[in-house]
């Protein structure tokens, strides 16, 4: 066992934040906020971990299937293993000591997204697929909704969270592009620290954003993987940031619960907000045929050194 691995395994023993290794599961919902919108109603997945490649390729069979079968899904899923995953334009080799990581059991994918390196494991992961439709949200307005939405969550739970702003992108500006440390617009921040990203990938099937929140802190030999350089070591160091810190302790379940009560991105997206309802999670499983296209899309594509190198 590498040394990421087991303190992976530790840190699960510790407590039960991390869900149960099933694919699939639902998430329930109050029945008031069960209302369907007619065909595309939506769903809420609540999946169990699955290994870096799979689960990105969950993400893409879903988006696929957005075309023939619209229905807006929100996902939160976790990790086989630690992982690091790079935005669609990053050079991983550039990025990181690939052998090193492999060493230290870090699993190492791309994206569909963009946005810079992200650190799994620790965080929470969710991503909102979406079908396209005439009166759909511009990107920076559906940003700045999720945004908005997390922040309400996040105030639920105590913390005082807050939409990053355009004018300060400047300050964060750095060489490399690691996501925890370079918010851009709309990202939620917590004491001038990156709590929350979000990126997007929009195609003819659908609009797809990959976030994260981070739960936990990594420990420091991860963040240390994160960047061949020192500089940039020290400054993920410095300026990181978790939910669970200065004493506080939330649990993955609870911070699941808060975003799915706050979730609201307008019937535009053909999602109810919590005045007039919410995602259904009257379908709360991968359907066959998005299940079946992942199983292909792991091991022909993100799997592979092709896409990822």
């Amino acid at each position: 066992m590498t040394r990421a691995t087991m303190h992976y395994a530790e840190c699960e023993a510790q407590d039960r934040r991390l869900i149960p290794p099933l694919c699939g599961g639902k998430y329930p919902l109050p029945p008031e906020r069960c209302r369907s919108i007619g065909e595309a109603s939506g769903r809420i997945l609540n999946m169990g971990k699955n290994a870096a490649a799979m689960n990105m390729a969950v993400d893409e069979a879903i988006l696929l299937a957005q075309k023939e079968h619209p229905n807006p899904t929100l996902r939160f899923y976790a990790w086989a293993s630690p992982a690091f995953s790079f935005g669609y334009f990053q050079d991983i080799a550039s990025e990181v000591d690939v052998a090193a990581c492999r060493t230290d059991g870090i699993e190492l994918v791309k994206r569909m997204t963009g946005g810079g390196t992200v650190v799994h494991g620790w965080d929470l992961t969710y991503t909102l697929i979406l079908p396209r439709s005439a009166g759909e949200m511009n990107v920076s307005d559906a940003y700045q909704r999720i945004g908005a939405c997390l922040v309400k969550a996040f105030k639920r739970l105590g913390i005082a969270a807050q939409c990053y702003g355009t004018a300060a992108c400047a300050r964060y500006a750095d060489a490399q592009n690691i996501c925890l440390t370079n918010p851009a617009e709309h990202d939620v921040m917590y004491g001038g620290k990156k709590l929350a990203g979000v990126s997007v990938r929009r195609n003819r099937s659908g609009m797809m954003f990959q976030g994260y929140i981070s739960l936990d802190m990594p420990p420091s030999f991860i963040l240390a993987s994160v960047s061949k350089r020192p500089d940039v070591q020290h400054k993920l160091r410095e300026k990181s940031t978790a939910i669970n810190t200065e004493g506080r302790f939330v649990t993955r379940d609870a911070l699941i619960r808060a975003i799915c009560e706050t979730f609201e991105l307008g019937i535009a997206f053909k999602i109810i907000t919590p005045q007039s309802g919410a995602i259904a999670n009257n379908s709360g499983e991968l359907l066959p045929a998005e299940r079946a296209r992942a199983k292909i899309l792991a091991k022909t594509k993100y799997a592979t050194a092709a896409w990822n190198f």
